[in-house]
């Protein structure tokens, strides 16, 4: 399981976050603030709002006035060369030099829904260097952990959508993030930044700064609607100033736009922190940008990319290293647990050989090479030869070659088993039997031929006769017999 924190900074106040992470399920351990009054500065005001908390990784995010953050149409050209477009595209609208800066872009969705073969739209949010290692800089000196994301003004409030299905619809969702010391406006559609702008107002010059707020969210939204935005039915107010008397009457009138409540989030909460949730939106939203998929932008780029530490995993080496040594431990077991399985079948298959050789060699071996030379001698000093020295086939093969061409026959019966040889045939007269039975015997493994009978046909003119022949063409020898080697001359001798 991992414990993801997320920092919401403002001027006068810290929120952090704890969001702890399991297979498809998210709950929300703490929401905890520190005024920064009550402590030396942000750095104590946010180790006392971490003191006892335990987290694997952490993200923070950076005021939007510190920030810019532009959605651009570009052509399709520039994405060859992406990065120089878009520089030069957004260095002529910064206050600032943008080789100081750090940049992150995503692209989305044509506004209207249809896209184009000419032009692709993005969200960019420029930032300075200065800003986001400060940042880091305090993170880390607080909390001992390196933030893996740096998020730009509200734009983090746009990981809600993912416990949120009502925040990632096809149609426009404002999202005002009222704070101490400023407002943050963001307009998502289907999980996608569309405008963004941050305020210099907040809820600790309410009442009187009431006019002026009011006059900066309807300039906001006009700006949406001039820009091609479609109408706003309502508006979702987090932050702090959710929780201010009289706000959706004060938005209705001024500003002519209905308040909604935030979405139940489908995250599992305790009771006690359930109505704390709109108050703490923008840090739960920082935490859940470390999921898998973010849908804000990460000003962790360039060089302050690469000065990010690996904290999650070292602080993770005692439980990694012993599972690797629980790996090895239950591989070495399973080895040896196979080399003892196979030496139990080897003993029992060579008590198997040892009997059968006993059985049939009257000799005990447990060597297969013993065994199999014993039985390969066995089998060269066999006598008998289960194949017969002719068959059918050769049999009639030497008949056709014993009897004449001349001579007018036909066999009715051919019965051949165990070299025992019967055949019954029609010839003109008995002579021609006779003649048949001469020339069966010539053959040298014709033996015993025997002209049983003969019978007359009248109806055919024909002589049916029936001739015995046992076949044997002796036993041939397995291997030629060795002639003795010639002796050796004495050594020494000689005339």
């Amino acid at each position: 399981m991992a414990r993801w924190l997320g920092i919401d900074f403002s001027a006068t106040t810290v929120r952090v976050a704890l969001v702890s992470s399991s297979y498809r399920k998210w709950a929300i351990e703490a929401l905890r603030e520190e005024r920064v009054l009550d402590h030396e500065g942000v750095s104590a005001a946010l180790r006392a709002a971490v003191s006892g908390l335990r987290a694997d990784v952490c993200a923070a995010g950076i005021d939007g006035r510190k920030g810019f953050m532009r959605r651009l149409e570009l052509p399709r050209a520039a994405l060859k060369d992406l990065e120089h477009v878009l520089a030069f595209e957004v260095e002529a609208t910064l206050p600032f030099e943008l080789e100081d800066s750090v940049m992150d872009h995503r692209r989305v969705a044509s506004p209207d829904g249809v896209g184009s073969d000419a032009v692709f739209s993005l969200f960019a949010g420029v930032a300075t260097a200065t800003d986001v290692t400060s940042r880091i800089d305090t993170v880390k000196g607080a909390t001992g952990l390196d933030p893996s994301r740096i998020g730009l003004g509200p734009l983090p409030l746009l990981n809600l959508a993912q416990v949120a299905r009502e925040l990632a619809v096809d149609a426009p969702v404002a999202l005002i993030d009222l704070a101490e010391d400023h407002c943050d406006v963001l307009i998502a559609q289907a999980s996608e930044p569309r405008f963004s702008r941050s305020l210099t107002h907040g809820t600790l010059a309410l009442p009187a700064a009431a006019p002026l707020l009011a006059r900066e969210l309807r300039q906001t939204f006009a700006a949406w609607r001039a820009s091609g935005g479609a109408p706003l039915e309502h508006v979702i107010v987090v932050g702090p100033g959710a929780e201010t008397p009289g706000l959706e009457a004060f938005l209705q009138a001024e500003v002519g736009l209905n308040v909604a409540a935030l979405p139940k989030l489908s995250i599992e909460v305790l009771p006690e922190l359930e109505p704390l949730v709109p108050r703490f939106a923008r840090a739960i939203a920082l935490a859940l940008s470390l999921s898998r998929r973010p849908s804000d932008l990460n000003l962790r780029q360039g060089a302050l990319e690469a000065q990010q530490s690996y904290q999650f995993l070292r602080e993770k080496m005692p439980i990694l290293a012993g599972l690797a040594a629980a790996l090895v431990a239950s591989f070495g077991f399973a080895v040896f647990a196979e080399q003892r399985s196979l030496a139990a079948e080897k003993t029992a298959l060579e008590d198997q050989l040892s009997a059968v050789t006993s059985a049939y060699f009257a000799v005990a071996s447990r060597d297969p090479k013993e065994a199999a030379d014993m039985l390969d001698a066995a089998i060269a000093g066999k006598s008998d030869d289960p194949m017969p020295p002719l068959d059918g086939f050769d049999v009639l093969t030497a008949l056709s070659e014993r009897i004449p061409s001349e001579l007018v026959h036909d066999i009715v019966d051919f019965d051949f088993k165990r070299n025992q040889l019967s055949i019954k045939g029609l010839v003109n007269s008995i002579d021609d039997a006779n003649t048949v039975e001469k020339k069966v015997s010539e053959h040298p493994c014709f033996k015993d031929v025997n002209l049983s009978h003969t019978t007359k046909l009248k109806e055919k003119n024909k002589q049916k006769y029936t001739l015995e022949v046992k076949v044997d063409c002796g036993k041939p020898k397995a291997e030629k017999e060795k002639k003795p080697a010639p002796p050796k001359p004495a050594e020494g001798g000689g005339e």
